[in-house]
């Protein structure tokens, strides 16, 4: 029973770790969208101005893919966070 207790302090430990990488991982998806907002104004005020500067549109590319690559490691923490999910229920069940 102590094996059994301590197999799940283990998960529940890898558990607290997952999600805190998940809040990280979600802060830095909200920073970077807000980048990506941020040059959006700029554009439409280049467009309003009637300037054009290909700068942003190197940023903007930049940024859009730091979001895909970040959303794809959101998703990816998410599903070890359900696998240890199952895990840490299967253990319960052993236990109880």
């Amino acid at each position: 029973m102590t094996g059994q207790s301590r197999k799940i302090d283990a998960i529940l430990t890898d558990r607290v770790a997952i999600i805190q990488s998940i809040a990280q991982a979600n802060t830095e998806q909200l920073r970077l969208n807000q980048k990506a907002s941020g040059l959006m104004v700029l554009d439409l005020k280049d467009e309003r101005d009637g300037t054009v500067d290909s700068a942003p549109d190197g940023a903007q590319a930049r940024i859009e893919a730091a979001l895909d690559e970040n959303a794809e490691t959101i998703t990816r923490l998410e599903a070890s966070l359900s696998a240890l999910d199952e895990e840490l229920e299967a253990a319960m069940k052993e236990q109880g």
